[in-house]
């Protein structure tokens, strides 16, 4: 019982904008947000169509995914009940993890490359027969 309690405690205390848990934290969701910013830049360089496809929506999710984490922050610091809960980060991480590897997985099974065909020109054709 006590590990459901920690887990699902709807307003755990103990947290200020001071510690430095909390900055690292915000500082980790600050940089999703600028993150997304860098993807989107990349992105508007890319030549290749596939790579330019797959990674439509690195940016957006990015950038919620650091708004969700800051909020997820200050609702812990200003002790905003069932906002705070514990289960709630885990839920933000799972949701992280599984985004990334789902996005691996089909990076991995889509991603190509067109190769510019050369034609191989044998001296032996000419003297081949050739179809009717």
């Amino acid at each position: 019982m006590q590990f459901f309690s920690y887990w699902f405690w709807p307003n755990p205390a103990g947290w200020y904008y001071t510690d430095t848990r909390v900055q690292a934290l915000l500082a980790v969701c600050a940089a999703f947000v600028i993150l997304s910013f860098v993807i989107g830049y990349w992105r508007r360089r890319i030549k290749n169509p596939i790579t330019k496809n797959l990674s439509k929506s690195w940016s957006s999710v990015s950038f919620w995914f650091g708004i969700v984490g800051a909020i997820l922050v200050a609702s812990r610091v200003e002790m905003i009940q069932f906002m705070a809960m514990r289960l709630m980060w885990a839920l933000w991480l799972l949701c992280l993890v599984l985004y990334v590897a789902v996005q691996f997985i089909q990076f991995r099974r889509k991603h190509y490359t067109v190769m510019q065909r050369t034609q191989v020109v044998d001296e032996r054709d000419k003297y081949l027969p050739k179809s009717k």
